[in-house]
């Protein structure tokens, strides 16, 4: 009697087989779409008021460089990601976030004519070399960024550098994880190239 409830009790090769299936289709079923949202920088803490004679800074919207601007990254089925959102604004907005969190007084402008009309004390020009996300297994996704950028006063070019940042993620397969990496990825580009900058305006002030 014991034995027959413990044969009743195990399942068969061919239904485990087909739970594993199941299990495996509805992680890929939940997993990102090939749509991604571009989330914009979380708010910073102790951000500093811009002072009277604080230095003007304005960011130009950066130029896209990357090899295809069509795609931010790849699936493990070889679709590509892909983002409704502007890249260049919103790593340029990122950027002057994070600079006027310093105490900088920071404007946007779409071109370097419409910067100089302005007259800021510095402009702040980049490009976007490379933005990536990848879907590595069903749970494991990274993401990596490289930007060029250079910092000039009314004189010449002060700083002329680059910068990059990479991240991975493991958990649930979803679009959160996929929108979260790649603000977190920003986040890490962005922040010490603009901790350089506001230390080379401060020197040169």
């Amino acid at each position: 009697m014991m034995q027959r409830i413990e044969r009743q009790g195990m399942l068969r090769p061919g239904i485990l087989h087909c739970l594993i299936l199941a299990a495996t289709l509805l992680l890929g079923a939940c997993g990102p779409s090939n749509t991604v949202r571009l989330l914009p920088p979380p708010p910073l803490e102790a951000s500093l008021l811009p002072t009277a004679n604080a230095a003007r800074v304005t960011v130009v919207t950066f130029v896209d460089r990357r090899e295809d601007i069509t795609a931010i990254g790849v699936r493990r089925d070889g679709t590509a990601f892909e983002t409704q959102g502007n890249l260049t604004e919103w790593v340029t907005s990122a950027m002057a976030d994070a600079l006027a969190h310093m105490g900088l007084q920071v404007s946007i402008a779409q071109t370097v004519n419409q910067a100089r009309a302005g007259t800021p004390d510095y402009l702040v020009t980049g490009e976007l070399q490379q933005v990536w996300l990848k879907e590595t297994s069903t749970m494991d996704m990274s993401a990596v960024m490289r930007m060029d950028y250079t910092l000039a006063n009314k004189e010449k070019r002060v700083v002329r550098d680059n910068y990059s940042a990479s991240q991975s993620r493991s958990g649930l397969p979803s679009n959160t994880m996929a929108e979260k990496l790649l603000q977190d990825t920003l986040n890490d580009m962005v922040r010490p190239v603009a901790d350089k900058i506001y230390r080379a305006v401060r020197t040169k002030k």
